[in-house]
């Protein structure tokens, strides 16, 4: 027969009293005799019932978990980073945006660096809330983390890894910041003096780092592209004699185009080409490099307009807040920003819808609570002409 008991940590305080203490949060392991043999080995899990039934799977491989209850197999033993492994090649293989990708990746990367002798059915809500707890993270940047999490977790629960979604009970933290924060025309008019003030040492390439600096911001000012889209633009996307951008295919396989403005065409024609493909990137190495360096270069610019947190997604904003200002239909945003959902595009941008207000404001004028004079009361014609008639 086997017994389960707990294995303190080290650091656990209640380590003087004993592997038959259970009232802790240490790991769960199993001992005693199975099949003639001695077992000594980690049930992968801390929680105390759930170590009783993979103690009873263990003796009895095809036991029913309950009354009535169908017989059920041992999980597979499937390591954390393994996991992690094939959900990024899942994701790869769905042609997700680089962005996302990269998110993930950030997300499981911190994971699997915690808990890498972990196996993912070991991973429980107990260790996700102490994981999260420990990420010196913004509360809305923590709510997005949860849920690539969730996604996570799924993806293991539909391939039979785990048998329930421990991130699906996480808590997401509120976040009272403001989500968004768009520049105002004061600070748009110090960015494009600045780009004539930055530099480089090395000072032969000082105009067209001046050039790329401008040709960037009307690029991110005018398209509304994510930091990601705008490395690897390609030339052959805009159209110089109509002013059309193509800033994505869409799903029915029609180009999505945006006009831009004519001196964010004349910007980007003038632009000298380091590749003859591309506008920013020059083919060479890694995109995320060109990405950090284009992060770096508004970085550098904000701070030599004296505008304090200068950062690509905020232009993205900006483009989106100006169009919705100005009367634009939210739904016309959601295509144009390439969300999926018109509930993203108003999470984030809904308040600065003006016609939302107008339709606030005519509701709220229909109500009327003060006292009115009492109404006479109205009798029925039938009923009156009986009256007369008694």
């Amino acid at each position: 027969m086997l017994k389960a008991y707990r294995r303190h940590l080290k650091t656990c305080p209640q380590r003087a009293k004993g592997r038959d203490y259970k009232f802790c949060d240490c790991p769960v392991w199993s001992d005693g005799m199975l099949h003639g043999k001695r077992v000594n080995q980690s049930l992968d899990t801390r929680n105390w019932d759930r170590a009783w039934q993979r103690l009873r799977m263990l003796e009895e491989p095809n036991c029913a978990t309950g009354p009535g209850d169908p017989p059920r197999q041992t999980l597979p033993s499937v390591s954390l980073g393994s996991a992690i492994e094939t959900y990024m090649n899942d994701a790869r293989r769905r042609n997700l945006r680089y962005s996302t990708l990269t998110n993930y990746q950030r997300t499981l990367t911190g994971l699997q660096h915690t808990f890498s002798s972990s196996e993912v059915r070991s991973i429980d809500l107990a260790m996700l809330d102490r994981w999260c707890q420990k990420r010196a993270i913004a509360p809305r940047t923590m709510q997005k983390e949860i849920q690539h999490l969730r996604n996570f977790f799924r993806f293991a629960m539909d391939r039979g890894w785990i048998e329930s979604n421990p991130a699906c009970r996480l808590r997401k933290p509120r976040a009272d910041d403001v989500p968004t924060l768009p520049f105002t025309e004061e600070e748009i008019i110090r960015l494009f003096d600045a780009c004539d003030r930055i530099g480089t040492c090395n000072l032969p390439a000082t105009p067209y780092i001046r050039r790329r600096a401008r040709a960037l911001l009307y690029v991110f000012l005018y398209s509304g592209l994510r930091i990601s889209d705008v490395t690897v633009l390609r030339r052959a996307a805009l159209n110089p004699a109509k002013g059309y951008l193509t800033v994505r295919i869409t799903k029915n396989g029609v180009p999505l185009k945006v006009k831009l403005h004519a001196d964010a065409v004349d910007a980007l024609v003038s632009l000298p080409a380091q590749n003859p493909e591309y506008f920013f990137w020059t083919g060479r190495g890694n995109p995320k490099t060109c990405s950090k360096n284009i992060w770096e270069t508004m970085h550098r610019l904000g701070k030599l307009a004296g505008v304090a947190g200068v950062r690509p997604h905020r232009f993205r904003d900006t483009f989106a807040v100006e169009l919705l200002t100005t009367g634009a239909d939210i739904r016309t945003v959601q295509k144009l920003l390439g969300h999926e959902s018109v509930l993203t595009t108003e999470r984030h941008y809904a308040h600065f819808v003006e016609a939302h207000q107008q339709l606030l404001d005519a509701a709220t004028a229909k109500l009327d609570f003060s006292p009115k004079p009492a109404r006479p009361l109205l009798v029925h014609p039938g009923e009156h002409r009986r009256r007369n008639a008694q």
